[in-house]
Formats: C-alpha cells, structure tokens, sequence
C-alpha cells in the first residue's frame, strides 16, 4: 500500500534549511542602513559647519547695508554686496557637489557621451572659473594632433572645474598652471600642475576620498567634496584620477580620459 508523503513535514524542513540566510541577509542590510546613516550623518555635519561662515559673511554684510547702507561710500557697498554674491556661491557649489556625489554613489548618473575636443573642453572649464583664477596664470600646452575623446561633457567640464578651483583654493595668488596632455593606448591623459606649496604630508591619494581637504580645516569654503566628485566622474568613463607631488615642488593631478567608445553590452 502506497504512502501519501507528508508535505507538511516536507516543508518544515525545507523551512529549516532556508532559516540559516535569513539572519546573513539581515545583517547585510542592517551594514547597508548603517553605512548610509554614517554618510549622512557625515553630511550633515561637514554641511552644517561650512555653511555657518558664508552665512555669518552674508547676515553681516547684508545688515551692514541695511542699516548704514546710505552713508557708505560707493566702494564699500559694492565691496558688501560682492561679499554676499561670493559667500552664497560658495554655498551654492557646496549644495551642488553634495548632490552630485549622492547621485554617483546611488548609481543615478547616466553618461551623455558624444566626442569632445580636450582644448574644448579645458577652454570651457577655464571660462566656469575665470574669475577664481583671476590672478593664476594658466598656460595650455596641449599637443595639436591630440584626438577627441568619448565623454559626458559637462560631466568632464565639471571636473576640470573642480581640480582648477582646487588650486584657485589652495595655491597663493600669482602661482602659475599648466594644462598638458598625452596619447596612450585607448585614453588621453590630462595633466594639470601648479608651483603651489604641494599637499600635506602623507599619501596624496587619499585626498579623493570624502571629506578631505588639501589644507587645514578651516582654512578654505568647502566639505571635501570636489576631489571625490572627480574620481567619481572619470571612473565613471572607465578612466582614472591620481594625484602626486610635482617635481621641482607644487602638486600634479592626471586624469585619463577614453578616445574609444565602450563596449555594447
């Protein structure tokens, strides 16, 4: 006589088995949740304390013109007013690079590729910073038979923008930058140096991750952010960033740039 098997039984069992991923998962996700609170919280706090100087420039000089506006000469309501458009910027791009580097680690970020010229390129970006890097001379040295390369361009202006404000930051005025760039299988490297006093000692890579300064804290507007938004970007092209100490003194970043379109999946 045949024997009806026991599914109930059945099913407890393989309830048994299954039981052993589920606390693995868990953790997973609890890591994940702990991982994103931390950056927030991150956030959060770099924002909250580099926002509080551009503020305290703009509520003073704001109140300053408001009260006494009348009795200033022309020069110190101009210098006033040129005070606050500078301060909010400086919080503007502050806002800015925090959404961008969440929308990179969210995976949010679709490329617009098409072909770009890199002298197209680096005459945009110097345009973008023109008035930051009023008293840096800029020199392009870039090769005339240099080809185009396979980039988002505003994406790829946006990270030439970042590392020249990074020197527009961090280098005394009158220090001079140049921008180079060479051919190598596949990619176009992208050199830009200054004579500037260099990084802080230790390994200058680790100037891409977040919320690190290429200086003291407190001493310039900013969370951090730029460096990490640049590494960012070019692995988003399937390029690379690096950073090192420039010969004869100052700092150097290289990026590299695609001259080839990516694979079709």
């Amino acid at each position: 006589m045949a024997v009806a098997p026991n599914t109930g039984a059945l099913q407890q069992k393989t309830a048994v088995r299954l039981t052993p991923a589920r606390p693995s998962d868990s953790r997973h996700r609890s890591r994940v949740a702990a991982g994103r609170e931390s950056l927030r919280n991150t956030l959060l706090a770099s924002i909250s304390h580099d926002l509080r100087t551009p503020l305290a420039v703009m509520a003073g000089a704001g109140s300053t013109l408001a009260e006494r506006g009348t009795t200033l000469d022309e020069p110190t309501r101009v210098a006033l007013a040129r005070s606050i458009e500078t301060k909010a910027l400086e919080m503007s791009d502050l806002v800015s690079n925090v959404l961008d580097l969440m929308r990179f680690q969210s995976g949010q970020v679709a490329l617009r590729r098409d072909w770009e010229s890199i002298e197209d390129l680096a005459g945009a970006a110097l345009h973008r910073l023109e008035e930051r890097l009023k008293d840096h001379p800029v020199e392009l040295t870039l090769p005339a038979d240099l080809p185009p390369v396979y980039v988002d361009p505003g994406l790829t202006v946006q990270l030439l923008s970042n590392l020249l404000d990074n020197v527009a930051k961090y280098t005394p005025s009158g220090t001079q930058v140049t921008i180079g760039a060479t051919v190598e299988e596949g990619f176009v490297r992208i050199s830009l140096e200054d004579r500037g006093p260099g990084f802080r000692p230790g390994d200058p890579a680790l100037l891409f991750e977040k919320f690190q300064r290429g200086s003291e804290e407190g001493a310039v507007a900013g969370a951090g952010l730029g460096l990490a938004i640049c590494r960012a970007i070019a692995r988003a092209h399937g390029g690379e960033i690096e950073a090192r100490h420039r010969e004869g003194g100052g700092a150097r970043f290289d990026v590299t740039l695609p001259t080839r379109e990516p694979p079709r999946d």
